[in-house]
């Protein structure tokens, strides 16, 4: 480190100064150069380096201390410059101050804690106001929560069950029981209709999915549902709606119908059930200025806004139906038909008491 000084000082400083400078602080220093260093009595400067440095009293007496110093000649010594300043110590660090218990933030939850805030960060990254508040429930909504507070299984299982049980004792055949159930079916839609004021229902199921709920407020939405679209370049491209209707169905058709597209096993056409009326005034309505054309056996079609049935005309809140049929029942199992005829039974509770539970 000294020899670079030294060649930075070569630029800035005349040799003589240069010597002046390195000897006081090199032990080896030849005998021949302590008459340069005699007559320096004053520190050097190094402007270029932008520091002033001198010898102090203390490293002097270090040097002369180690075992090295008895072959520096007294002269070098007796001639060391007098220090010019002397370098400030170092203050020592200050004590930190006490810290204040109440001032330390609060440690992140830990746990179950700590990942349901990341989770809520995840799902309202920008942190609304209202992101934990439960979104507003329309009335529709409430009246169809109320409706599912009602245990209509609890009211038709046991009589369901002592029926079905007493069936299976009779021992019946399987085309007789069949017959048997389309009666009941009947009968029971005919109870329905005095009860509702109604001469046409209709039964339109979640063929393609949707979940129960979707339907509550919303009505029954009319789609592009032609199976004649997803095979072919033609097909019919009108929005509409496909639904059973007593007025050309058997009530049992519509209830034992099956998924068509499903080949290889029992199935049924879907978990939820949309009963409305189709001379409900709101659609009778639609039919005369012609927003709801074409009116068939399974389908309508919807134009000019109608985006489908009216909540409205619906009977009751959508219903569950062919779902854990059997335990609502009390059975350890059900033939297609004992469901059915266990379905009927819900139905005609559900329906004849479900109007006061949709708006109007």
């Amino acid at each position: 480190m000294l020899r670079l000084w030294a060649a930075l000082l070569l630029s800035v400083a005349p040799a003589r100064a240069v010597d002046a400078f390195i000897a006081p602080c090199r032990l080896d220093v030849p005998a021949a150069s302590a008459a340069l260093v005699a007559p320096v009595a004053a520190p050097v400067s190094v402007s270029g380096l932008g520091a002033s440095i001198a010898a102090s009293p203390s490293s002097l007496s270090a040097f002369a201390a180690a075992p090295a110093a008895a072959a520096v000649p007294p002269a070098i010594v007796a001639a060391a410059p007098a220090p010019a300043f002397a370098l400030p110590a170092l203050a020592a660090p200050a004590a930190e101050p006490p810290r204040d218990a109440a001032a330390e933030p609060a440690a992140p939850p830990a746990g179950p804690s700590r990942v349901r805030a990341l989770l809520s960060r995840l799902r309202d990254p920008f942190g609304s106001k209202n992101s934990s508040a439960p979104p507003p429930v329309g009335e529709p909504q409430r009246l169809d929560r109320e409706f599912s507070k009602i245990d209509f299984w609890a009211r038709v299982g046991p009589a369901a069950r002592a029926e079905i049980e007493g069936l299976r004792a009779r021992r019946i055949p399987k085309t007789e029981f069949k017959n048997y159930v389309r009666r009941q079916a009947a009968e029971a839609f005919a109870r329905i209709k005095a009860a509702r004021g109604t001469e046409n229902i209709g039964l339109h199921y979640n063929l393609h999915g949707g979940a129960r709920e979707s339907y509550v407020g919303g009505g029954i939405r009319a789609s592009k549902g032609d199976i004649a679209l997803r095979y072919t370049t033609g097909g019919d491209w009108n929005d509409k709606v496909y639904f059973f209707q007593t007025g050309v169905h058997h009530p049992y058709e519509a209830l034992d119908a099956s998924n068509g597209e499903i080949l290889f096993w029992p199935t049924r056409m879907g978990s939820a059930l949309s009963v409305f009326a189709l001379d409900a005034p709101e659609l009778r309505a639609a039919r005369a200025d012609g927003r709801i054309t074409d009116v068939g056996s399974i389908s309508m079609n919807f134009h000019k806004g109608l985006r489908g049935v009216p909540y409205s005309a619906f009977l009751a809140p959508p219903l569950t139906v062919f779902v854990g049929t059997a335990k609502k029942v009390g059975l350890r199992r059900l033939s297609r038909d004992e469901e059915t005829l266990a379905t009927i039974r819900y139905l005609e509770a559900a329906l004849t008491a479900g109007g006061g539970y949709v708006t109007r």
